[in-house]
């Protein structure tokens, strides 16, 4: 279970993250990611990224949820995926009240209310600053048995469904990654 003000500070406490932190003061924290597709939610590996606004580059350390295993840097300063203009937005954990297991559990039993034929395999999980609510939500995905993909914008402080939308999965395939080209005819 990650509690995203407890265990950011098990972040900035360890020794990886104070030598970076040396030389990248001006950096912000930008969110929060995980893929649970472990049978314990200790087994899973967090992704904590931090903004540097002044190179546009993210840096990611890795944060095991079994608080007895070491945090590490993951990847220095790699590029950012965002249009030029768009500015990455701090994540500011103040109001968060719900962990990843309350979001998740309040996300299950919306699906089980909504789509009862639905039952998620597998979880990517972000917290992170929402552009267009203004505001920081758990951005949660369900892979279901049935090759649906089900999305859920939650409050982190009130545990509230703000959007959400079921897709199959095949879909997707349709549909173009921001940035990429369509295939032209030859």
């Amino acid at each position: 279970m990650i509690d995203p003000k407890n265990d950011l500070q098990r972040l900035k406490d360890s020794k990886e993250f104070k030598e970076w932190l040396e030389t990248h003061e001006e950096s912000y924290l930008s969110d929060f990611f995980c893929i649970l597709d472990k049978d314990s939610s200790d087994d899973n590996l967090w992704q904590i990224d931090y903004y540097n606004p002044k190179e546009d580059t993210m840096t990611s350390f890795e944060l095991p949820a079994d608080k007895r295993k070491k945090c590490k840097l993951k990847e220095a300063e790699s590029k950012v995926f965002k249009h030029d203009a768009e500015k990455v937005k701090e994540l500011e954990l103040n109001n968060i009240k719900l962990n990843d297991k309350e979001t998740m559990d309040r996300a299950k039993e919306f699906l089980k209310e909504k789509h009862p034929g639905e039952k998620p395999t597998k979880t990517i999980l972000i917290l992170q600053h929402n552009k267009e609510l203004d505001k920081p939500i758990w951005n949660l995905t369900f892979m279901t048995g049935s090759l649906n993909m089900f999305n859920a914008k939650i409050d982190p402080e009130k545990g509230d469904i703000l959007e959400s939308s079921l897709k199959s999965a095949m879909s997707l395939k349709k549909e173009m990654l921001p940035g990429t080209k369509k295939p032209t005819a030859s």
